[in-house]
């Protein structure tokens, strides 16, 4: 990537195609006098906000709004205009064109922010949560990177590496003035703080699940026999009718995937076609197929039941599929059309199919009875709460510093444990403290920052 600290770099920053108002943003040492260049205004001259126009020479482009920022109190922590522009492509790219003539450059993926990062505007971790912030999906997701943006998850790492630190120093100390009448940590007092240090970094290595769930959603698969409520369940859920619903056995032959916010975490449902012992035709072969491809993808399995009929060879061939497959995650048995005559209860289930369930509901899909607990429940194996707001955004760059640094952990720990091997665990406590200074970006190698930054979309 193109990332240099010298020159001026423009980028459209709001999203591509029409809109009423759109924002080029440049920063860099000459942004003001490139934006001078191209942009007459009759606003007061020591005013942050100028109305006016955008000019190629004599000719008018657009009627502009400019918004300037004098380094260091930036974004970027350089010089920096927003222009609001009307948000029609023709009129972006002339603008845009315009600031490349006269001296600006186009903007590489994500170089405004690797500019706040090596101006010290934010650490590593901070800008990488920018990146998750408009990614997120959900206000859940969302809320956990501006937590990031916000240092929240910087500030633990920080502590713990100013913490280890100076326990580094009482050990350095004491290996290089053994006898010298210096105050020295006793081996009790090291090994108490090395304990609270592993905890606090196996604490944040617990966000990582909810973290990428909350960032990458869960797919939950619908499965069971033909013409138990698969679709209508769809449907329900979906609020809209997305797949077709007949009383004909195999209506569903394919896969269909539909995303929902659920619970705060992005849920992608699917459903599937039914499976059934003597099926024939080479499309429903074709369909119970995909059927178990989709259950070999999902997060969580939903297998419907029609409680209003006794069960039958079909569900017996479902459950020495799963028994076959031995799919380690969780399964909920939901019992649908509650609101008929009860013919099928969760005892029967677990005692003729021999399977553990992760949870028994009952629902309706048409009447939508028992749908909010059974997406509590998904909710649940999540494991988001919607009392919660606290969530911070752990990364899989973040999951392998910090099992790195626990690691080193441990070994400065138990190195302790002995005697003369000092020097040792001073080498490993030293290891913790470098796997701590990477998630923050401190002495960073430049193939890391440009895989992080090549990421982003270009204009953040």
């Amino acid at each position: 990537m193109n990332y240099l600290k010298e020159g001026t770099i423009a980028a459209l920053s709001s999203a591509v195609g029409k809109s009423a108002i759109a924002v080029i943003r440049l920063s860099g040492e000459d942004s003001f006098q490139i934006t001078d260049k191209i942009f007459k205004t009759c606003s007061t001259p020591n005013k942050q906000v100028k109305h006016g126009y955008i000019m190629d020479g004599a000719e008018k482009k657009d009627e502009v709004i400019c918004t300037f920022f004098k380094a260091p109190n930036t974004y970027t922590g350089e010089n920096l205009v927003e222009i609001s522009v009307h948000g029609n492509p023709v009129i972006i790219n002339e603008v845009l064109n315009l600031a490349y003539k006269n001296g600006a450059r186009p903007a590489e993926p994500g170089e405004f922010t690797y500019r706040a990062f090596l101006n010290g505007k934010m650490d590593l971790a901070e800008a990488e949560a920018v990146c998750a912030l408009i990614a997120s999906k959900t206000e859940k997701s969302a809320k956990a990177a501006l937590n990031n943006i916000s240092g929240e998850f910087s500030s633990k790492i920080k502590n713990i590496r100013d913490a280890l630190i100076n326990l580094i120093a009482f050990m350095e100390a004491n290996l290089d003035h053994p006898d010298e009448d210096i105050m020295f940590l006793q081996r009790d007092e090291k090994l108490s703080r090395l304990d609270s240090y592993i905890k606090e970094v196996q604490n944040l290595l617990s966000f990582y699940k909810t973290s990428k769930i909350l960032q990458q959603g869960i797919k939950a698969a619908i499965i069971g026999r033909p013409n138990v409520g698969k679709s209508s369940l769809l449907n329900t859920i979906l609020g809209k009718n997305r797949a077709i619903v007949t009383d004909i056995a195999g209506t569903t032959t394919d896969v269909i995937e539909e995303t929902i916010n659920c619970r705060g975490i992005p849920l992608t449902i699917i459903d599937t076609a039914g499976i059934r012992q003597n099926a024939k035709n080479p499309i429903e072969l074709l369909g119970r197929e995909k059927t178990k491809e989709a259950a070999s993808t999902a997060d969580i399995l939903l297998w419907l039941f029609d409680s209003s009929s006794k069960l039958n060879q079909d569900d017996i061939k479902i459950a020495d599929f799963l028994k076959e497959s031995d799919y380690n995650i969780p399964v909920i048995c939901v019992l649908n059309k509650s609101d008929l005559h009860l013919k099928l209860s969760s005892a029967d289930i677990s005692s003729l199919l021999k399977l553990t369930f992760s949870a028994f509901l009952a629902v309706s899909a048409k009447t939508a009875a028992g749908i909010e607990e059974l997406l509590n429940e998904i909710g649940k194996f999540a494991g988001v709460s919607d009392s919660k707001n606290d969530y911070i955004m752990i990364n899989s760059r973040h999951f392998t510093l910090l099992q790195n640094a626990l690691e080193s952990l441990i070994k400065t720990k138990h190195i302790l444990s002995m005697k003369d091997a000092d020097e040792i665990a001073c080498f490993e406590a030293v290891n913790a403290q470098t796997a701590l200074n990477e998630i923050l970006g401190i002495n960073a190698r430049q193939d890391i920052l440009d895989a992080i930054f090549s990421t982003f979309c270009i204009g953040k």
